[in-house]
């Protein structure tokens, strides 16, 4: 017979949460840019190839040249008056700093911290003059979030920006340095089994992203979406770790979580990526 403990495990691994899918508005984008004529009517183009398999069919592009805001101060202003569903913009706007990759940008971070809209971030368009992205067609898109599980919104995002018939990425990343700390000090304690908590507790870790995807797997195809879900559950927490499948699975959208749940700071790993991924767009909800 079950004791008291082992009954309430038991109840606890059987509760498990299921992803609910809640496709998000795509009706009207503010576009900001520092382009003109030609080279901004081609950016523009190519964001809407980009968003083409989420935006509504009467969607509103509403492009804002730098002469509508000119100040941080300005973007904010046109981002926060309600009527947007997303922001596109690309790295370093209005700045030259797009000849290095040391950083996102002063109006991107302001753009990221000071309103609630998801950012669509292209590449510069005056590193990339011809708009030929490394990815533009979102055959592939990974969503990825050290905790993966019950990020509804993040997934929803993702699925609605994949293109018919393309692959969703679903990418859970276990902290390895995190849990060796919490194993260095499991290791002390002579009442517990080290070897058995490490096997038996990554195992639980890893088993619940991977049990909620199943579940995302499993609506999407019920809502009709026709796309592959692809799960990615696995350890590490380095850049490199991610980049190294967002290279193998030739991604053409990241999305990512941007703000820490303070909404202090951005997410740690975001931005790390956001700055190195200069070539591949991304969606920071």
């Amino acid at each position: 017979m079950l004791n008291v403990d082992e009954f309430e495990s038991v109840f606890r691994a059987a509760d498990k949460p299921r992803f609910a899918y809640a496709p998000p508005p795509l009706g009207r984008l503010l576009l900001l840019a520092d382009l003109e004529g030609d080279a901004l009517a081609g950016w523009v183009e190519a964001c809407q190839r980009l968003l083409a398999p989420g935006t509504d069919p009467d969607a509103e592009w509403e492009v804002r040249g730098e002469g509508s805001w000119r100040t941080v101060e300005g973007c904010l202003r046109l981002a926060g008056d309600g009527a947007f569903d997303a922001v596109v913009t690309y790295r370093n706007l209005h700045s030259d700093a797009w000849k290095w990759s040391y950083s996102l940008g002063v109006y991107l971070n302001a753009l990221t911290r000071g309103t609630q809209l998801p950012v669509v971030v292209t590449p510069n368009p005056r590193a990339y003059p011809s708009m030929e992205w490394q990815h533009s067609r979102t055959d592939s898109v990974m969503a990825i979030n050290d905790s993966l599980t019950g990020d509804d919104g993040l997934v929803s995002w993702a699925a609605k920006l994949t293109r018919p018939g393309g692959r969703l990425h679903l990418t859970h990343m276990e902290h390895d340095a995190i849990f060796e700390r919490y194993m260095g000090a499991i290791a002390k304690v002579p009442e517990i089994d080290t070897e058995t908590a490490r096997e038996t507790l990554l195992e639980q870790l890893l088993r619940e992203p991977r049990e909620w995807i199943a579940t995302a797997s499993e609506v999407l195809a019920g809502a009709g979406a026709e796309l592959d879900v692809v799960p990615h559950v696995l350890q590490g927490h380095r850049v490199a770790d991610y980049r190294a499948i967002i290279e193998e699975q030739e991604v053409d959208l990241v999305v990512f979580p941007t703000l820490e749940e303070d909404r202090i700071a951005l997410h740690g790993v975001a931005y790390s990526l956001a700055v190195e991924l200069t070539q591949t767009p991304l969606l920071m909800v």
